[in-house]
Order: structure tokens, then C-alpha cells, then sequence
């Protein structure tokens, strides 16, 4: 796979230190605009209260973004014994938030059953976005020494999970210009991951001329797996299958 990629793709640009670090910066400021006001929207009783699991939760997919910025961070300084050491900390992370995510859905879907707060459907957003980035960031571990590969697939998987939080404040206002439906549905959740998709795919097609055989597959798969979220959200069958898991 390294041979392929090496001869397909240059494995460094003079822009990519500027373009992995404009996507982690907006990848941050869409997560803060999305999670700050409902965290303040809780603690002022505006909805279910947060249970346990939540917070564990917050704690790993922080930490994976702290993990993703300091391992940037080692690259650009040329310190890549550190980074490579430090990355065995995905072997870890990488399970335990394939875990966290339906977990947490699970326990905050039982609290907020029958209440305003409550969308049992909403389970198939939540797993699928959690195996999605389980799949993505999984195969960016195993192919660490093809750096081209290895790059996009951990920034595409760290993409991935950040739906719930453009959805926040990207969501009802495309909601309210366009009305309901699948398609304004899949855009409520995941419009902030696919413009990050497709500007990655374009950058890459300006600079290097094409996509990476593997990174092509993972941003289709991702999207793929963000659409059969979305139609399984409105599907009957799937809400009785959630209204089981949820214990109902």
C-alpha cells in the first residue's frame, strides 16, 4: 500500500501543515458552537440532566482531539519518535469511545424517553457515527507507516464524530429554511462533516491531482455510512427496534 501511495501521491505539500491545521480549527470551534450553549442549556434545567456515562464521554472524545492536535503538533516540530509513541494511545482510545458513544446514547435515550428531549430513532445516528469512526480510525492505525493514508484517515475519522456538534447550531437553521425530509434531515445532522469531506477530496485533487486510492474508499464509506443513519432514523421498523433498546 505504501508503494501505491508513493507513486500516486506525493506524501508531502507545502500547504498540508496549513490545511490539517484549519480543519482541526474548525473542527474545534464547530464542536465549542454546538456543545457550550447546550452544556449552559443543562445546568440551567432546560432539559433531561446529564447522566454519569456523559461527562466520561466528553472526557475521551476531548481527549482524543487533545491527542490528534499534540500529535500534529510532534510532526511539525520533527519529533517523530514521540509521535509514534505516543499514538499507541489510539489502541486504547479507539475502543473505548467505538464503546462510549451507543452507550452514552443508550442511558441518555432512557432518560429522555417520552420527553421533548427524547428521539429513540436517533440511536442510528449515534451507532453508526460510532462505527464509522471505529472503521476509519482503525485502518489510519494500521496503515501508520503509509504517512499519506495514515494522515487523512485519522483527520476523516476525527470528522466524523463531529456531527452532533455542527448539528447544534448548523441544524435547526437548515431545518427551518427547508422544511423536513430525509435529505434536510441528513443535512441537519451532517452538513459541517461533508463540507470537511469535500474540502479535504478538493485539496487534494488540486494538489496532488488525485485522491489516495484508500482515503477515496474511507470518505465514501463515511458518507455512505452517515446516509443509511439518516434513512434508517425514519424508517417504522427501526423505531421499534430503538424503542426495544431503550427498554420500551
Amino acid at each position: 500500500m505504501t508503494s501505491i501511495s508513493a507513486v500516486q501521491m506525493a506524501p508531502f505539500h507545502k500547504w498540508d501543515r496549513n490545511l490539517f491545521l484549519i480543519i482541526l480549527a474548525v473542527i474545534s470551534f464547530g464542536i465549542l458552537a454546538g456543545f457550550v450553549p447546550d452544556v449552559m442549556a443543562h445546568m440551567a434545567g432546560g432539559h433531561v440532566p446529564f447522566a454519569p456515562i456523559v461527562h466520561v464521554h466528553a472526557a475521551f472524545y476531548l481527549g482524543w482531539l487533545i491527542l490528534l492536535t499534540a500529535q500534529m503538533s510532534l510532526i511539525r516540530s520533527r519529533r517523530v519518535g514521540l509521535h509514534r509513541r505516543l499514538g499507541l494511545l489510539a489502541v486504547v482510545m479507539i475502543p473505548a469511545m467505538a464503546i462510549l458513544g451507543p452507550w452514552t446514547g443508550i442511558v441518555m435515550g432512557r432518560r429522555e424517553f417520552g420527553t421533548p428531549d427524547g428521539d429513540p430513532q436517533l440511536l442510528s445516528v449515534v451507532f453508526l457515527d460510532a462505527l464509522n469512526f471505529t472503521v476509519i480510525a482503525s485502518s489510519g492505525l494500521l496503515l501508520r507507516a503509509d504517512p499519506v493514508a495514515h494522515r487523512r484517515l485519522m483527520m476523516l475519522a476525527t470528522i466524523f464524530i463531529t456531527g452532533a456538534g455542527f448539528g447544534r447550531w448548523l441544524g435547526g437553521p437548515l431545518a427551518k429554511l427547508m422544511g423536513g425530509g430525509p435529505v434536510v434531515f441528513y443535512l441537519e445532522n451532517y452538513s459541517g462533516v461533508l463540507i470537511l469531506v469535500v474540502a479535504m477530496a478538493l485539496y487534494d485533487l488540486r494538489t496532488r491531482g488525485r485522491l489516495h486510492p484508500l482515503v477515496a474508499a474511507a470518505m465514501t464509506f463515511g458518507v455512505a455510512d452517515n446516509g443509511i443513519a439518516c434513512f434508517l432514523h425514519d424508517l417504522p421498523a427501526w423505531k421499534t427496534i430503538a424503542d426495544h433498546l431503550l427498554g420500551h
